[in-house]
């Protein structure tokens, strides 16, 4: 048997299985508890997923190894797989609303950014880009060496700035995107820091940096795998991503265009 007859097989029996198992499942145990909220539009977290008894566990790892070879042969993958369609809610509900969350400020700072104004941004994105994110947390962390990163769909902002606009650049931090996008640099002794006027910063943490975050959930989703290959890894593809959403003024030479 070739190796793409095998792999066909392989997913049936899978498939076939997996359905067998579903079948003979409780209707309130937690797994399908999962495929609902799946099927409903949730966005579950990482402790939500993990199978907490022994058939869930085995049920999620059979679903792993089906969405695998689907993807490895070119098959369509929705929201839920061909025999989780019967699992569907009549009515499929409305995605919940993004959660915000944002920690106390110190004295003499801001969030140069309101819940409004993310929300605003992110509505310019597909739908279903958009709905990769179930959290956006405002973070009052002042070194971090990011403005902000990405945890399974909760997108946190380290977007403190001072009354004066200067936040110290890390060390491992690049300097070209805060030129690009208006910012300055100034050298105090051997530390070197941003000075950003706020509409400046308000524009580039909208505008970059959450929209580089997003970019993260847009690569998990089905049939993304190859752009992001392309693109030669998932930070390369998540610049391109914020790149072509807004481009300011200047030449990158950070990236190919």
């Amino acid at each position: 048997m070739a190796r793409g007859e095998r792999d066909w097989a392989q997913l049936e029996a899978f498939e076939a299985e997996y359905a067998e198992r579903l079948a003979e499942e409780a209707q309130d145990s937690q797994f399908l508890t999962f495929l609902r909220k799946l099927a409903a539009g949730a966005r579950l977290r990482s402790d939500e997923r993990k199978g907490r008894d022994d058939s869930t566990r085995r049920l999620f790892a059979l679903r792993g190894k089906i969405l695998s070879l689907r993807e490895k042969l070119g098959e369509p993958t929705e929201t839920l797989l061909p025999a989780e369609a019967a699992l569907a809610p009549k009515k499929v509900a409305k995605r919940a609303a993004i959660e915000f969350l944002s920690d106390p400020l110190p004295p003499g700072h801001l969030y140069p950014v309101t819940y409004a104004e993310i929300k605003a941004t992110l509505a310019e994105l597909p739908p279903e880009h958009a709905a990769t994110v179930w959290r956006v947390h405002l973070t009052n962390q002042k070194r971090t060496g990011t403005d902000g990163d990405w945890l399974d769909g909760e997108i946190r902002l380290h977007c403190l700035l001072p009354a004066d606009g200067r936040r110290l650049v890390g060390r491992s931090e690049g300097t070209q995107d805060i030129e690009r996008w208006g910012g300055a640099l100034e050298w105090e002794g051997n530390r070197l820091w941003a000075r950003w006027p706020l509409d400046v910063y308000k524009t580039f943490v909208l505008r970059r940096v959450l929209i580089h975050e997003v970019a993260h959930g847009v690569a998990e989703l089905p049939g993304m795998r190859e752009a992001v290959r392309s693109a030669g890894s998932l930070e390369r593809f998540c610049e391109l991503y914020a790149e072509n959403f807004h481009r300011p003024p200047g030449k990158s030479v950070k990236l190919a265009f």
